[in-house]
Protein backbone atom coordinates (compact mmCIF):
# COMPACT_ATOMS: atom_id res chain seq x y z
CA UNK A 1 0.00 0.00 0.00
CA UNK A 2 1.68 3.27 -1.25
CA UNK A 3 -0.45 6.40 -0.10
CA UNK A 4 1.30 8.67 -3.17
CA UNK A 5 2.47 6.24 -5.76
CA UNK A 6 -1.16 3.91 -5.53
CA UNK A 7 -2.99 7.07 -7.00
CA UNK A 8 -0.24 8.55 -9.87
CA UNK A 9 -2.45 7.88 -13.07
CA UNK A 10 -5.15 9.61 -11.31
CA UNK A 11 -3.49 12.44 -10.12
CA UNK A 12 -2.01 12.79 -13.70
CA UNK A 13 -5.74 13.50 -14.85
CA UNK A 14 -6.68 15.71 -11.68
CA UNK A 15 -3.62 18.04 -12.69
CA UNK A 16 -4.55 17.93 -16.66
CA UNK A 17 -7.69 18.66 -16.53
CA UNK A 18 -7.67 21.75 -13.98
CA UNK A 19 -4.93 23.13 -16.46
CA UNK A 20 -7.19 22.97 -19.13
CA UNK A 21 -10.28 24.37 -17.37
CA UNK A 22 -7.64 27.62 -15.96
CA UNK A 23 -6.31 27.47 -19.44
CA UNK A 24 -9.54 28.55 -20.61
CA UNK A 25 -9.79 31.35 -17.85
CA UNK A 26 -9.74 35.45 -19.54
CA UNK A 27 -6.25 37.04 -19.54
CA UNK A 28 -4.45 37.44 -17.86
CA UNK A 29 -6.06 35.88 -15.50
CA UNK A 30 -5.10 31.91 -17.01
CA UNK A 31 -1.63 32.65 -17.13
CA UNK A 32 -1.39 33.50 -13.47
CA UNK A 33 -3.65 31.00 -12.55
CA UNK A 34 -1.55 28.22 -14.16
CA UNK A 35 1.20 29.84 -12.51
CA UNK A 36 -0.29 29.01 -8.99
CA UNK A 37 -0.95 25.24 -10.46
CA UNK A 38 2.21 24.33 -11.74
CA UNK A 39 3.68 25.73 -7.97
CA UNK A 40 1.60 23.00 -6.57
CA UNK A 41 1.62 20.61 -8.77
CA UNK A 42 2.60 17.35 -7.43
CA UNK A 43 4.47 15.97 -10.33
CA UNK A 44 6.69 19.54 -10.64
CA UNK A 45 10.33 18.81 -8.65
CA UNK A 46 10.09 22.14 -6.87
CA UNK A 47 6.86 22.79 -6.09
CA UNK A 48 5.29 22.88 -3.06
CA UNK A 49 3.08 19.60 -2.10
CA UNK A 50 0.06 19.07 -0.68
CA UNK A 51 -0.57 16.15 -0.69
CA UNK A 52 -3.38 15.16 1.66
CA UNK A 53 -5.56 18.00 -0.65
CA UNK A 54 -4.95 16.54 -3.31
CA UNK A 55 -5.32 12.50 -2.97
CA UNK A 56 -7.67 12.95 0.57
CA UNK A 57 -11.16 11.98 -2.02
CA UNK A 58 -8.68 9.15 -3.06
CA UNK A 59 -8.15 7.09 0.17
CA UNK A 60 -11.58 7.67 0.85
CA UNK A 61 -12.67 5.65 -2.62
CA UNK A 62 -12.74 2.84 -1.95
CA UNK A 63 -14.16 2.64 1.63
CA UNK A 64 -17.12 4.97 0.36
CA UNK A 65 -17.87 3.08 -2.44
CA UNK A 66 -17.11 5.92 -5.20
CA UNK A 67 -16.84 6.22 -8.55
CA UNK A 68 -13.69 7.04 -10.24
CA UNK A 69 -15.15 10.04 -11.94
CA UNK A 70 -16.73 11.51 -8.94
CA UNK A 71 -13.32 10.76 -7.26
CA UNK A 72 -11.42 12.87 -9.35
CA UNK A 73 -14.01 15.22 -9.46
CA UNK A 74 -13.63 15.76 -6.07
CA UNK A 75 -10.32 15.89 -6.31
CA UNK A 76 -10.02 18.62 -8.54
CA UNK A 77 -12.20 20.53 -6.71
CA UNK A 78 -9.45 20.49 -4.29
CA UNK A 79 -7.27 21.31 -6.18
CA UNK A 80 -9.45 24.83 -6.90
CA UNK A 81 -10.46 25.22 -3.26
CA UNK A 82 -6.75 25.25 -2.38
CA UNK A 83 -5.69 27.29 -5.06
CA UNK A 84 -8.15 29.70 -4.06
CA UNK A 85 -7.11 29.97 -0.11
CA UNK A 86 -3.52 29.94 -0.78
CA UNK A 87 -4.38 33.11 -2.73
CA UNK A 88 -6.22 34.26 0.50
CA UNK A 89 -3.03 33.65 1.90
CA UNK A 90 -0.75 35.36 -0.03
CA UNK A 91 -2.96 38.91 0.01
CA UNK A 92 -3.53 38.44 4.07
CA UNK A 93 0.85 38.13 4.12
CA UNK A 94 1.39 40.58 1.35
CA UNK A 95 3.37 43.88 1.94
CA UNK A 96 2.49 44.81 -1.69
CA UNK A 97 -0.86 46.44 -2.93
CA UNK A 98 -1.20 43.75 -5.62
CA UNK A 99 -4.36 42.50 -4.34
CA UNK A 100 -6.18 43.79 -7.49
CA UNK A 101 -4.12 41.41 -9.56
CA UNK A 102 -5.55 38.14 -7.92
CA UNK A 103 -8.71 38.69 -6.33
CA UNK A 104 -10.16 38.16 -9.89
CA UNK A 105 -8.42 34.71 -10.13
CA UNK A 106 -9.22 33.70 -6.63
CA UNK A 107 -12.99 34.12 -7.61
CA UNK A 108 -12.79 32.16 -10.31
CA UNK A 109 -11.22 29.51 -8.97
CA UNK A 110 -14.03 29.26 -5.78
CA UNK A 111 -16.32 29.34 -8.78
CA UNK A 112 -15.14 26.35 -10.20
CA UNK A 113 -14.86 24.42 -6.56
CA UNK A 114 -18.90 25.48 -7.05
CA UNK A 115 -19.80 24.13 -10.11
CA UNK A 116 -18.12 20.88 -9.00
CA UNK A 117 -19.91 20.53 -5.45
CA UNK A 118 -23.44 21.70 -6.49
CA UNK A 119 -23.55 19.04 -9.13
CA UNK A 120 -23.40 16.48 -6.29
CA UNK A 121 -25.12 18.14 -3.16
CA UNK A 122 -28.77 19.79 -3.59
CA UNK A 123 -29.15 23.45 -2.01
CA UNK A 124 -30.70 21.70 1.58
CA UNK A 125 -28.17 19.02 1.82
CA UNK A 126 -26.23 19.20 4.82
CA UNK A 127 -22.81 19.49 2.93
CA UNK A 128 -23.60 23.11 2.80
CA UNK A 129 -24.53 23.50 6.59
CA UNK A 130 -20.61 22.08 6.84
CA UNK A 131 -19.50 24.18 4.34
CA UNK A 132 -20.46 27.13 6.73
CA UNK A 133 -18.98 26.09 9.77
CA UNK A 134 -15.61 24.64 8.05
CA UNK A 135 -15.10 28.15 6.36
CA UNK A 136 -15.66 30.13 9.82
CA UNK A 137 -13.40 27.74 11.70
CA UNK A 138 -10.77 28.60 8.67
CA UNK A 139 -11.61 32.75 9.27
CA UNK A 140 -11.58 32.27 12.93
CA UNK A 141 -7.99 30.22 12.85
CA UNK A 142 -6.11 32.60 10.51
CA UNK A 143 -7.82 35.96 12.39
CA UNK A 144 -7.11 34.95 15.87
CA UNK A 145 -3.99 32.50 15.81
CA UNK A 146 -1.56 34.98 17.21
CA UNK A 147 -3.69 36.80 19.57
CA UNK A 148 -4.80 33.37 21.16
CA UNK A 149 -1.63 31.06 21.15
CA UNK A 150 -3.82 28.20 20.10
CA UNK A 151 -0.79 25.76 20.64
CA UNK A 152 -0.79 25.87 24.20
CA UNK A 153 -4.23 27.35 25.01
CA UNK A 154 -6.82 25.73 22.43
CA UNK A 155 -4.71 23.28 20.00
CA UNK A 156 -7.38 22.23 18.08
CA UNK A 157 -7.81 25.47 16.32
CA UNK A 158 -4.21 25.05 14.54
CA UNK A 159 -5.50 22.27 12.02
CA UNK A 160 -8.57 24.90 11.45
CA UNK A 161 -6.35 26.87 8.93
CA UNK A 162 -7.34 23.98 6.67
CA UNK A 163 -10.41 23.10 7.57
CA UNK A 164 -11.90 23.38 4.22
CA UNK A 165 -9.96 20.25 3.34
CA UNK A 166 -12.65 18.35 5.16
CA UNK A 167 -15.11 19.32 2.47
CA UNK A 168 -14.12 16.60 0.51
CA UNK A 169 -14.12 13.26 3.60
CA UNK A 170 -17.43 14.82 4.60
CA UNK A 171 -18.79 14.93 0.73
CA UNK A 172 -17.31 10.93 0.10
CA UNK A 173 -19.04 10.43 3.52
CA UNK A 174 -22.18 11.90 2.72
CA UNK A 175 -22.33 10.29 -0.59
CA UNK A 176 -22.51 6.69 0.82
CA UNK A 177 -24.81 7.21 3.29
CA UNK A 178 -22.02 7.45 6.01
CA UNK A 179 -23.21 10.74 7.44
CA UNK A 180 -22.82 9.61 11.08
CA UNK A 181 -18.85 9.28 10.84
CA UNK A 182 -18.45 12.73 9.78
CA UNK A 183 -17.40 13.72 13.04
CA UNK A 184 -14.96 10.53 13.71
CA UNK A 185 -13.56 11.50 10.31
CA UNK A 186 -13.16 15.76 10.79
CA UNK A 187 -11.66 14.65 14.11
CA UNK A 188 -9.09 12.25 11.94
CA UNK A 189 -8.39 14.73 9.48
CA UNK A 190 -7.86 17.65 11.78
CA UNK A 191 -5.30 15.42 13.87
CA UNK A 192 -3.60 14.74 10.76
CA UNK A 193 -3.49 18.26 10.05
CA UNK A 194 -2.01 19.20 13.52
CA UNK A 195 0.77 17.17 12.78
CA UNK A 196 1.68 18.42 9.13
CA UNK A 197 1.41 22.00 10.60
CA UNK A 198 3.60 21.11 13.11
CA UNK A 199 6.36 19.86 10.65
CA UNK A 200 5.94 22.59 8.32
CA UNK A 201 6.74 25.14 11.39
CA UNK A 202 9.82 22.95 12.49
CA UNK A 203 11.00 23.30 8.94
CA UNK A 204 9.91 27.55 8.84
CA UNK A 205 10.63 28.31 12.25
CA UNK A 206 13.81 30.34 11.17
CA UNK A 207 11.78 32.38 8.43
CA UNK A 208 8.63 32.77 11.00
CA UNK A 209 10.78 34.23 13.36
CA UNK A 210 12.24 36.55 11.26
CA UNK A 211 8.87 37.63 9.61
CA UNK A 212 7.15 37.54 13.32
CA UNK A 213 4.83 35.27 12.06
CA UNK A 214 3.23 32.44 14.48
CA UNK A 215 4.73 28.72 14.43
CA UNK A 216 3.89 26.03 17.12
CA UNK A 217 7.12 25.59 17.72
CA UNK A 218 8.32 29.04 18.44
CA UNK A 219 5.22 28.88 21.04
CA UNK A 220 6.16 25.98 22.57
CA UNK A 221 9.75 27.41 22.55
CA UNK A 222 7.97 30.98 24.50
CA UNK A 223 6.43 28.13 26.91
CA UNK A 224 9.63 26.67 28.07
CA UNK A 225 11.37 29.90 28.18
CA UNK A 226 8.74 31.75 30.50
CA UNK A 227 9.18 34.79 27.32
CA UNK A 228 5.51 36.50 26.84
CA UNK A 229 4.13 36.88 23.43
CA UNK A 230 5.79 40.74 23.97
CA UNK A 231 9.55 39.58 23.61
CA UNK A 232 11.33 38.96 20.41
CA UNK A 233 12.72 35.49 20.79
CA UNK A 234 16.08 35.10 19.44
CA UNK A 235 17.80 32.63 17.02
CA UNK A 236 19.72 31.56 19.92
CA UNK A 237 16.89 31.07 22.07
CA UNK A 238 15.52 28.80 19.55
CA UNK A 239 18.77 26.92 19.03
CA UNK A 240 19.40 26.19 22.75
CA UNK A 241 15.46 24.70 23.04
CA UNK A 242 15.91 22.66 20.11
CA UNK A 243 19.38 21.52 20.55
CA UNK A 244 20.39 21.69 24.22
CA UNK A 245 17.31 21.69 26.10
CA UNK A 246 15.90 18.33 23.97
CA UNK A 247 12.97 20.60 22.72
CA UNK A 248 12.66 18.97 19.76
CA UNK A 249 12.17 15.77 21.15
CA UNK A 250 9.30 16.91 23.17
CA UNK A 251 7.91 18.27 20.34
CA UNK A 252 8.01 15.00 18.67
CA UNK A 253 6.52 13.33 21.53
CA UNK A 254 3.34 15.65 21.12
CA UNK A 255 3.20 14.47 17.54
CA UNK A 256 3.37 10.47 18.68
CA UNK A 257 0.76 11.29 20.96
CA UNK A 258 -1.02 12.65 17.99
CA UNK A 259 -0.33 9.59 16.36
CA UNK A 260 -1.56 7.27 18.75
CA UNK A 261 -5.43 9.06 18.67
CA UNK A 262 -5.15 8.60 15.11
CA UNK A 263 -4.64 5.06 15.15
CA UNK A 264 -7.62 4.94 17.37
CA UNK A 265 -9.56 5.59 15.45
CA UNK A 266 -12.42 3.25 13.99
CA UNK A 267 -12.02 4.45 10.56
CA UNK A 268 -10.99 2.51 7.60
CA UNK A 269 -8.84 5.52 5.43
CA UNK A 270 -5.12 3.26 5.62
CA UNK A 271 -3.78 5.53 3.44
CA UNK A 272 -4.47 8.45 5.33
CA UNK A 273 -2.77 6.55 8.51
CA UNK A 274 -0.08 5.82 6.46
CA UNK A 275 0.23 9.82 5.71
CA UNK A 276 0.32 10.43 9.01
CA UNK A 277 3.28 7.88 10.19
CA UNK A 278 5.32 9.28 7.55
CA UNK A 279 5.02 12.59 9.24
CA UNK A 280 5.55 11.58 13.10
CA UNK A 281 8.48 9.40 11.77
CA UNK A 282 9.99 12.17 9.87
CA UNK A 283 9.39 14.50 13.02
CA UNK A 284 11.11 11.60 15.21
CA UNK A 285 14.27 11.05 12.99
CA UNK A 286 14.74 14.95 13.16
CA UNK A 287 15.11 14.17 16.81
CA UNK A 288 16.97 11.50 16.62
CA UNK A 289 19.33 13.08 14.55
CA UNK A 290 19.65 16.26 16.88
CA UNK A 291 20.44 13.55 19.82
CA UNK A 292 23.08 11.37 18.12
CA UNK A 293 24.62 14.47 17.39
CA UNK A 294 25.04 15.83 20.55
CA UNK A 295 26.17 12.50 21.50
CA UNK A 296 29.40 12.89 19.27
CA UNK A 297 29.88 16.29 20.44
CA UNK A 298 29.80 14.99 24.02
CA UNK A 299 32.09 12.22 23.00
CA UNK A 300 35.02 14.90 22.45
CA UNK A 301 36.13 16.80 19.09
CA UNK A 302 38.27 14.84 17.63
CA UNK A 303 36.06 11.89 17.43
CA UNK A 304 33.11 14.22 16.20
CA UNK A 305 35.73 15.42 13.94
CA UNK A 306 35.86 12.29 12.32
CA UNK A 307 32.29 11.30 12.47
CA UNK A 308 31.90 13.94 9.86
CA UNK A 309 34.50 14.15 7.71
CA UNK A 310 35.44 10.41 7.20
CA UNK A 311 33.73 7.99 5.24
Amino acid sequence: MDWLNDYEKELRLVFQESRKIISEFPEPLNSQGMSYLEHFNVFNAESHKNYICYLLPFWLQKSCGLSAEITRQMSMGNVFFMLYFFIQDDLMDSKESSTYERLPLANLLYVEFLNIYRLLFPNDSSFWTSFNRYIAQWADSVSNETTSDYFLNDRIKIPYKASPLKLSSTAALLLSGKDSLVPQSEEMIDSVLLTLQMLDDYEDWNEDLSEGSYNCLLSLTRSYLSTDKATTLTSKEVEFFLFTANGLRTYAELAQDTHRKVMASSLDIPHLLAFHSMLVTNLQQISDSIEAEKQLLQGGGLFYYLSKNIQ
